[in-house]
């Protein structure tokens, strides 16, 4: 795993992996996927017909920007039968002559549909990787314009006051249970095939039919995991592929709940020692003293709920939900305080302006009716891939609560709450695919990780261990807090440097490499 530089990424367009009538053989060192069956030849030989974005994409394209579609099939142990058609865009390179083939992109979620962020600029890479590739977004299989699933009644969320008595769990269940099949009933055959999986054997398809000889890949979140996904499948087809914010895909769904407990308490603790810092005594003289106040406060709150502006209870799982809103955010901590002081004097409608403070955050912009279309979509669509993915949630009402009760034991603040953030997937009408397993991804070429030392959402142990897990990768480390370091909302020279040599030269940085918050050095 050492630093050096990858050979020109060759734009000859190959046979592999989906044209043919053999198998592709993709082995590793483990013996992981011996082989993938080639598909049928109409699928290599599409031809995208692109045309101008419409308004169902973006309602403000960048100059450029184009449209198209892909078709893949449903099922690819059936490619015969049903297919969907992949809503892909794109934004030529800006200096053509010396263009290095496409650049594919997937921001996360899962559920996010990358067609219009890449359309409309919401992520235009690194401005030297933006002049020799070709931006390309795609919507995932089942996701936004790809044939979005249709769930008439939603999906089960965690319940504000996460049950304590089989009674509660089991009516819980039922709901969910619910909502789900309404789910499968309404979505047809593609809910049962949108896991990773078939999206990485997408992203060969897409490749290919791009011209590409090798797939060149930025995932942001959710998007590593697929990209992940593609280097187990297809290591030999692995051009120059960026993985920010980055998901463990050994780490199993109830070992993810449990990181996000400690990264609640870990955000709950650096606010309770930065009103130490800063001499505000108001909840406590030390950062234990606070933490033990707040602590003891909910569970004053479990036994004695107090009541807000409208008659509704305030219990521990609403200040549980607060919290976990507002820690996390830094920008949040002056108001939290404020509600906190007043909460334990016995007035909680602070917390009431925190939550309509926060909502409003933006500047009071309301969201358009393309970014709420977009949050529902992805709401649908998060469990339709999380619950394909990942086996591990638990299966009945007395499970779940034996769960929630060890979760709140590691954590009176947030355990119960994010033990309860598995009921979806706990009651999915769909058996898990997926499993929970480290990729090695022998003989694939050198990939990039990248990520924030403070991610509250892909903490950096995440990206260090898939660091380890891979055989030839390198990671490049951005101090402060965010989530997707890359080309981001919050520009660093630095890192936008160093991944635009690792993406046009092949160059990857130092094994110890490391980039200040903002700015830097080239």
């Amino acid at each position: 795993m050492t630093a050096g530089v990858l050979a020109a990424t060759t734009l000859v367009v190959t046979g592999c992996g989906v044209s043919g009538a053999t198998a592709s053989q993709s082995a590793d060192a483990k013996g992981e996927n011996t082989s993938v069956p080639v598909l049928p030849a109409r699928f290599a030989q599409q031809k995208v017909q692109w045309t101008a974005c419409g308004r169902d994409v973006t309602s403000e394209a960048v100059p450029g920007a184009e449209c198209g579609w892909v078709k893949v099939p449903v099922d690819y142990a059936a490619p015969a039968g049903e297919t969907v058609k992949l809503r892909v865009s794109r934004v030529p390179a800006k200096d053509h002559s010396r263009r290095l083939g496409s650049l594919l992109f997937n921001p996360g979620g899962p559920g996010a549909g990358g067609a219009s962020d890449v359309a409309n600029g919401n992520w235009q890479a690194g401005g030297q990787a933006r002049a020799r590739y070709d931006l390309v977004g795609f919507d995932p299989r089942g996701i936004a314009g790809s044939g979005q699933i249709k769930c008439p009644d939603g999906v089960a969320q965690g319940p504000e006051n996460p049950p304590r008595t089989e009674a509660e769990a089991k009516k819980t269940f039922a709901d969910a249970t619910r909502r789900a099949q309404a789910c499968k009933r309404a979505s047809g055959a593609v809910l049962a095939h949108m896991d990773s999986v078939s999206v990485a054997r997408d992203l060969d398809v897409l490749r290919t039919v791009l011209g590409d000889a090798k797939l060149n890949y930025t995932g942001v979140s959710y998007g590593t995991f697929i990209g992940q996904q593609y280097m187990k499948l297809f290591p030999g087809k692995v051009g120059r592929m960026v993985l920010d914010g980055v998901v463990n895909p050994a780490a199993d769904m109830r070992q993810v709940a449990r990181r996000d407990v400690k990264t609640s308490e870990d955000a709950m603790r650096r606010y309770a020692q930065d009103l130490v810092a800063r001499g505000d005594d108001r909840l406590g003289a030390t950062a234990e003293e606070i933490l033990r106040r707040v602590t003891d406060f909910a569970k004053k709150l479990a036994q004695e709920p107090l009541h807000g502006t409208d008659g509704e209870e305030f219990t521990d799982d609403t200040l549980s939900t607060y919290l976990d809103m507002a820690v996390t955010d830094e920008a949040s901590w002056k108001p939290l305080t404020k509600a906190l002081v007043a909460a334990l004097d016995g007035d909680v409608t602070a917390f009431e302006r925190l939550d309509a403070g926060t909502a409003g955050e933006s500047g009071g912009e309301k969201p358009t009716p393309q970014e709420e279309q977009a949050e529902e979509n992805e709401s649908m669509s998060m469990p339709a891939v999380l619950c394909l993915d990942s086996p591990s949630a638990p299966k009945s009402p007395k499970e779940m609560l034996d769960t929630a009760d060890a979760f709140a034991k590691q954590s009176p603040l947030f355990g119960r709450y994010y033990a309860w953030q598995m009921i979806d997937c706990a009651t999915w009408p769909i058996t898990p695919t997926g499993g929970d397993e480290p990729i090695k991804a022998s003989g694939a070429a050198p990939v990039l990780l990248v990520s924030y030392t403070d991610d509250t959402q892909t903490p950096l142990e995440n990206a260090q261990a898939v660091h380890r897990q891979l055989d030839n990768s390198s990671l490049l480390v951005r101090k402060g807090q965010g989530h997707g370091a890359y080309a981001s909302e919050n520009p660093s020279t630095c890192t936008d440097r160093a991944v635009d040599r690792y993406l046009v030269g092949g160059k990857l940085p130092d094994q110890a490499a490391n980039c200040p918050r903002r700015g830097g050095p080239s």
